[in-house]
């Protein structure tokens, strides 16, 4: 990225905008609306409507949301097929003997 020094008097009426255009974001941090101070490793970024940015979380979030989401709710039927496979095999429940 280029250095730009610009001067004008303190009683100017004039303003100065540079404009760098779509090469000069490198980094997701240089975005306005994107917050990264909570990037961590694995973490993704999500939309966050209160706030009007994205930002970094912990995908454990990702799919705590979209099981209560009211515009597309719960987890697609793949994954839930695929997590009801994965955990008969690993959960034994046993209600005792009679």
């Amino acid at each position: 990225m280029s250095d730009y020094t610009v001067k004008i008097q303190s009683d100017s009426k004039y303003k100065v905008s540079v404009s760098l255009g779509a090469g000069a974001v490198s980094n997701l941090s240089d975005l306005l609306d994107v917050d990264v101070s909570d990037l961590q490793d694995s973490y993704v970024i999500m939309y966050d409507a209160t706030t009007q940015k994205y930002k970094a979380v912990n995908p454990d979030l990702v799919l705590s949301k979209a099981t209560t989401e009211p515009i597309s709710p719960g987890l697609p039927a793949v994954f839930e097929d695929k997590l009801d496979v994965d955990l008969d095999d690993r959960i034994d429940l046993d209600a005792g003997g009679f």
